[in-house]
């Protein structure tokens, strides 16, 4: 990138929302969370052994959110929802499920794998599309060097008479202002940590202008749950592959085929780990016609 297409105005416009006003860095952020839970050892070769790992799943902090128990226990609400015809949905102790779901999207480690998320994919995704500038390029260029001339620009009394125009004339509510505000303490984040605590007390003296908080680390920055249908067809998939005892590729004998057998060894372990599983087993024993059985060769 040429730096001399950069600009502190361009650096200031740059936004995560697109014109419906949906946050392309969280729909991102959501993504790659759902990539990471794939990759968990907990569930990748049961259920996602085709998934590839993200290019950003190597610099993901898993210390800041127990990602196996909700690989898990994302799994379990699958199979606790999806009526199949073995009946693993009768092996999920459904309010435990529940109980512990409701725990890990509303605990702090929620918050804390959803701030560590959005700012690792906020640099490649935010950009001007028209000028091929992307939030990258300032941190690339001397970030340090933009974060104070990001500061400077707000303390420039046209910076002010602006949002205060935007704000009388109706095309800026004080909730937008927030979220304007504490987008940009992202963008300090990023650029210059060190900018972000006093620029938001400046902000504060402000009092022309509506009241900010400061909610770098305390926003829901992924939003909610993830939707147990995203995987649902990767966890049917594995329901209904089929494991025969006979070793014999040439005998005609009509043995029993179990359906999910490496599912039944997820449930009893893994959900048991969580403290979902009921200790009941599928139904998942069939004995084939002659004529499946040949299929089944």
């Amino acid at each position: 990138m040429d730096s001399g297409k950069l600009n502190v105005n361009v650096l200031y416009k740059l936004s995560p929302f697109d014109s419906k006003g949906r946050d392309r860095v969280q729909e991102a952020a959501r993504l790659l969370l759902l990539n990471t839970l794939k990759m968990e050892p907990t569930v990748h070769e049961t259920f996602f052994h085709d998934t590839k790992a993200n290019p950003f799943l190597k610099d993901v902090d898993r210390s800041l959110f127990p990602l196996g128990g909700l690989a898990t226990a994302l799994v379990a609400e699958v199979l606790c929802k999806s009526k199949d015809e073995f009946h693993f949905c009768s092996t999920i102790k459904k309010n435990e499920l529940h109980k512990y779901l409701a725990e890990s999207y509303s605990g702090v480690g929620w918050k804390k794998i959803g701030f560590a998320l959005y700012t690792l994919v906020y640099p490649q995704v935010v950009k001007h599309e028209s000028l091929g500038i992307c939030f990258k390029d300032f941190m690339d260029n001397n970030g340090k060097k933009w974060a104070s001339r990001l500061c400077d620009l707000l303390t420039e009394p046209e910076w002010t008479r602006a949002i205060m125009k935007r704000i009388i004339t109706g095309k800026c509510s004080e909730e937008q202002y927030n979220q304007e505000m504490n987008d940009l303490f992202v963008k300090l984040h990023l650029l210059d940590p060190q900018k972000v605590l006093p620029t938001y007390h400046y902000l504060l003296q402000q009092k022309a202008l509506p009241q900010v908080n400061l909610e770098l680390v305390t926003r829901n920055y992924l939003g909610s749950p993830i939707d147990w249908f995203l995987i649902k067809d990767e966890v049917i998939r594995a329901i209904n592959r089929p494991w025969s005892f006979n070793s014999s590729r040439l005998s005609l004998d009509l043995n029993d085929v179990f359906y999910g057998v490496s599912v039944d060894e997820f449930v009893i372990t893994e959900c048991r780990n969580i403290g979902v599983w009921n200790g009941k087993r599928p139904q998942n024993r069939k004995m084939p016609r002659l004529k499946d059985h040949c299929k089944l060769m």
